[in-house]
């Protein structure tokens, strides 16, 4: 009745041609804005950099002279080609994906079943501890940038796995409750369930395998970027010693 949600053995042996040649890591969150960028820790905001040329270490003005500003703004400006499009690509369509879920139990029930309220609170909310996306900001929690296909491959299609699985659970109950009210044909709405089901599980599955794939595809550029402002960030901190605490990019090896 229902196709499989495990896509990681699907993907699993072409991600692992297209990881990269590194492991990339971001050690602290990361939020930002039109105007700011902010490294964040415990919800504190450690490092503020301001219009790209203004640095606050610890909530302390730092004055920069040319050549120090100058390497701030590159670094500014490498955190902003990369960041905001990550956080993008990690969260473009999954909430299409939950709200399809939600669409399937529609018309069964006179309310959304508990259970599939909660599971799908559960995959949100897995996904908002390490992105965010508003109108006006990105964020990023500290993570492993390599690593996000199987994020979704494996973690995600899990988690929308036994929500849909709780969901059938519901929506039995809700053809039974229609089976002893005697509420229309009770084969026929099994079995649009069914293909329903089958239908949507297939979608999803699909949807996350492409997103995953796409995270792959990306993940040597990324690691390619990221080298780069970790080289920045480097010389930032030998021109700025305050910043020493607070290493955003952490190359964990290289292969």
């Amino acid at each position: 009745m229902m196709a499989s949600m495990d896509v990681s053995a699907q993907v699993s042996d072409e991600h692992s041609a297209a990881r990269g040649h590194c492991d990339v890591e971001l050690t602290h969150g990361l939020i930002i804005t039109q105007d700011t960028i902010r490294i964040v820790d415990n919800n504190q905001t450690r490092v503020q950099i301001n219009q790209g040329n203004q640095l606050l270490v610890r909530g302390q003005w730092i004055e920069l002279d040319a050549k120090e500003t100058e390497i701030l703004e590159q670094y500014n400006q490498m955190i902003r080609d990369t960041v905001p499009e990550l956080v993008e690509l990690a969260t473009d369509g999954v909430n299409i994906s939950l709200s399809a879920i939600e669409n399937v139990v529609t018309g069964l029930s006179d309310k959304e079943p508990e259970v599939l309220k909660a599971q799908l609170q559960y995959v949100e909310q897995a996904l908002r501890n390490k992105f965010k996306r508003g109108d006006d900001f990105f964020y990023i929690a500290p993570q492993s940038l390599s690593k996000l296909d199987d994020f979704f491959a494996e973690e995600v299609s899990k988690k929308i796995h036994t929500a849909i699985q709780g969901s059938l659970g519901a929506m039995l109950i809700a053809l039974g409750d229609a089976l002893e009210s005697r509420e229309g044909n009770i084969e026929e709405r099994i079995s649009d369930v069914g293909t329903r089901m089958e239908i949507i599980t297939a979608e999803i599955d699909k949807s996350l395998q492409k997103k995953a794939e796409q995270l792959a595809l990306k993940s040597e550029e990324y690691c390619n970027c990221l080298n780069m402002l970790d080289t920045t960030e480097s010389k930032l901190q030998k021109l700025v010693p305050e910043l020493a605490d607070f290493d955003l990019v952490k190359i964990k090896s290289e292969m």
